[in-house]
């Protein structure tokens, strides 16, 4: 499965987990009544985009550290929406994330210090807002 499938399947997740969450606190429910709701959610980049990392030599970890990650390809319906991206490691914890706001079909996301780039086995980039 491509990179920019998987980006999107993940991006479709993690829309529907706003949504179940939401559905949570629907106004006028008290503990002794139930309720339920649902929507639709739509993507805004309905093909994925792609993923570019900016690398570079850090001598307090002596290694390669990710500053920033690169997303192109950005449909233009996200265009003022909020970038989220993860990055993690094989076990799947992360080992960092930022956001940035999307301004045309890319945006660069400035990652916090240290996250040496050997580590970083998958990214997570939802695209909300």
């Amino acid at each position: 499965m491509s990179k920019r499938k998987t980006l999107a399947i993940v991006a479709a997740v993690a829309a529907f987990g706003a949504v179940s969450a939401s559905a949570a606190s629907l106004g006028g429910l008290t503990g002794s009544t139930l309720g339920a709701d649902s929507t639709v959610v739509a993507s805004c980049d309905t093909d994925g985009v792609t993923v570019a990392y900016t690398s570079a030599y850090s001598a307090t970890p002596k290694a390669y550290t990710v500053s920033a990650v690169t997303l192109s390809g950005v449909a233009a319906a996200c265009n003022t929406k909020i970038a989220n991206v993860t990055l993690a490691n094989a076990a799947g914890a992360s080992l960092g994330a930022a956001t940035a706001t999307v301004a045309g079909t890319s945006v660069s996301v400035t990652m916090p210090a240290g996250v040496v780039a050997s580590t970083v086995a998958n990214v997570a980039v939802v695209i909300s807002g």
